[in-house]
């Protein structure tokens, strides 16, 4: 666990992306279960508010959901899961939220709500694709956006117009690139250098890329299984990418955590 004398103060990371399918929330299950199996305490919240799909991948069915708390049934650290001793989950149900009432769901409100009544080293929050009013919220509320994106067109295009209009909302500082479903670090690379060469000249600025998610078969097989590729699979490439991303999270984590004292 992480030590800092500011007390209840998590690290906040959104994972987001232009498009779906992209690997978006495969990434936050295994990142969260990585970072808990370090010691760290941690809560996955599937944000995404349509299609929640987190209880799926962890292969679980909590009894209480995101719903619960939206019906006024229940306050909020009630509706958390836990999976293990380290590990816990805020999940939705899906199709049963009134998409044209979005605009008054404060997610900000509710973070506030986990972060005073709970303890946590770290939240993970995957959102839905696009760029939707609670997208920009909880890219606005947390320590590190990371934009998820794939060599394909339309996922460099749409994560394009993603960065284009959190800008607006975000430091841009505190958005990174993490590039998936990749051959190696040259192809990652290259895709790192044609998103830079876009917002660079268009939008004036560059994201650091965060990391590299390599293409294996155990991720689809994963999902089918409703098990996690680093738990099953610890030695597969993928999975040591993962274990080099949790590293990376964990020093920015620290470095904040130094900023308190």
């Amino acid at each position: 666990m992480l030590e800092t004398e500011a007390s209840n103060n998590p690290y906040i990371i959104t994972i987001c992306s232009g498009k779906g399918g992209v690997g978006k929330s495969i990434i936050t299950a295994n990142l969260g279960f990585m970072l808990a199996s370090r010691g760290m305490k941690v809560l996955i919240w599937d944000a995404d508010l349509l299609f929640p799909n987190q209880h799926l991948l962890l292969g679980v069915e909590p009894p209480t959901r995101l719903q619960d708390v939206f019906n006024s049934k229940i306050s909020i650290e009630r509706a958390i899961f836990p999976l293990n001793e380290n590990l816990s989950l805020l999940a939705g149900t899906p199709a049963q939220f009134n998409a044209e009432n979005s605009q008054s769901v404060d997610l900000i409100k509710m973070l506030a709500e986990i972060i005073v009544n709970t303890e946590y080293d770290f939240i993970i929050i995957d959102t839905s694709a696009g760029a939707s009013y609670e997208v920009l919220q909880c890219c606005s509320a947390s320590n590190l956006s990371s934009v998820v994106v794939t060599d394909e067109p339309t996922s460099l295009l749409d994560g394009y117009a993603l960065i284009k209009i959190i800008k607006n909302y975000v430091d841009i500082n505190k958005v990174t690139l993490l590039v998936n479903n990749v051959i190696d670090f040259e192809d990652a690379n290259d895709i790192s250098n044609k998103m830079n060469l876009a917002t660079s000249k268009f939008l004036n600025c560059e994201l650091i890329p965060l990391s590299y998610i390599p293409y294996n078969r155990i991720v689809r097989q994963s999902i089918i299984r409703q098990e996690l590729f680093v738990k099953t699979e610890p030695n597969e490439d993928v999975s040591k990418a993962m274990k080099n991303l949790s590293d990376k999270i964990i020093k920015m984590a620290l470095i904040i955590e130094k900023s308190f004292n």
